[in-house]
């Protein structure tokens, strides 16, 4: 259901980052790692000074149990929302 939702959103905006991130997060959780890098990568190409961009990356990176690359992303996450609750949780 939400990669169709995601679908709906590229398909009348189809360089929305924050959206292929989150359709990224999506195959992460479907076990599709190359599908979900992807598609985060292309999100972050689009939308550089996204938080959201950066945090979905790490989680991700996270999820691969690769810390260190996760703390990066979170730390750029992190410089572009300073107050987020979310990423510091992560």
């Amino acid at each position: 259901k939400g990669i169709k939702q995601a679908n709906t959103i590229l398909k009348k905006y189809p360089l929305h980052g924050e959206t292929l991130a989150m359709k990224g997060l999506i195959y992460n959780c479907l076990n599709k790692k190359s599908q979900a890098y992807e598609l985060v990568k292309l999100g972050l190409k689009y939308d550089l000074k996204s938080h959201v961009c950066w945090h979905v990356y790490g989680l991700i990176y996270k999820s691969d149990n690769n810390y260190k690359e996760a703390s990066k992303c979170y730390l750029n996450a992190l410089r572009i929302d300073k107050d987020n609750q979310n990423i510091l949780k992560d």
